[in-house]
């Protein structure tokens, strides 16, 4: 009986010591996993565009070209050299990569003159400071039925939800062009790259999904079709990212920026950055 209970201690002992050892190891030498990883960062600027568009509603701020206004952007520029960017995305107003980078390189050569759009006030400044060679277009059009989704909610007594859009939007509008007039232009870029700024923009798309009915969901297709374009400029982006060092300035409407965050930090192949973190 006393052989037996000997046995049992050791094989305790042991069990024990095993265990203690696997302990050790796992705290010492964890395995590389996908958060560990170095992957490609990315970084989005959402943006009231600083010529207005074709939105439902804009801001009344639009005016960049004075002096006061300009060192504001050149501040801005220096701000974003700290994020170091590797490569700068844009999204409007050049219809190709092509015209994009025609238009960048007679920039770099002193013989073109920046317009008003924030991909020549904020992007090719950048780009020629950081000696970069080209800049990207992360650009795909907009699948998006907004007016005939208006039409429909007049026609089928779903005014309200029109207007509740409108007030929302105008609110944002309104907040930014406080914000640019008061402040700085830095001060309301900043203010849109919030998450209340941002969620309140894409506040607008979950109220148009309400307009319809059982047998014609209108306004979720339009938002499906909004959804479906965001994930297309997200692959866009995705596939600049071809390096682990990679760090990507993405310059985009920022209607775009809750959509197109989330994809970003839901991919294992990117790391999303805070645009916010830089601009303080």
């Amino acid at each position: 009986m006393k052989y037996y209970k000997f046995i049992i201690k050791i094989l305790i002992i042991s069990i024990y010591t095993i265990c203690c050892s696997c302990g050790d190891n796992s705290r010492g030498n964890e395995p590389i996993s996908e958060n560990n990883k170095k992957l490609p960062q990315v970084a989005i600027l959402g943006m009231l565009h600083f010529v207005s568009k074709n939105n439902a509603v804009s801001q009344k701020f639009t005016e960049v070209k004075s002096e006061k206004r300009q060192d504001e952007i050149r501040s801005i520029v220096e701000l974003l050299k700290e994020y170091h960017p590797t490569k700068i995305a844009v999204e409007r107003p050049y219809g190709s990569d092509a015209e994009l980078n025609k238009a960048y390189s007679a920039y770099l050569n002193n013989k073109y003159e920046l317009t008003e759009e924030e991909t020549d006030q904020i992007a090719f400044r950048l780009g020629k400071t950081l000696n970069h060679k080209r800049l990207y277009l992360a650009y795909h059009a907009v699948e998006y039925t907004f007016d005939s989704v208006m039409a429909f909610a007049k026609k089928h007594g779903q005014s309200k939800i029109i207007d509740s859009i409108l007030k929302n939007a105008t609110e944002l509008a309104k907040e930014y062009d406080s914000i640019a007039t008061n402040k700085t232009i830095k001060d309301a870029i900043f203010y849109l790259n919030t998450p209340k700024a941002i969620n309140k923009n894409h506040f607008g798309y979950l109220l148009l999904s309400q307009i319809g009915n059982k047998e014609n969901k209108v306004g979720a297709d339009a938002v499906g079709n909004w959804y479906k374009s965001n994930i297309k400029i997200f692959e866009n982006i995705r596939q600049m990212a071809n390096l682990n060092s990679d760090r990507i300035l993405v310059i985009y409407g920022q209607g775009h920026c809750k959509i197109i965050n989330q994809l970003i930090d839901d991919s294992p192949d990117l790391k999303l950055i805070k645009i916010n973190e830089y601009l303080k």
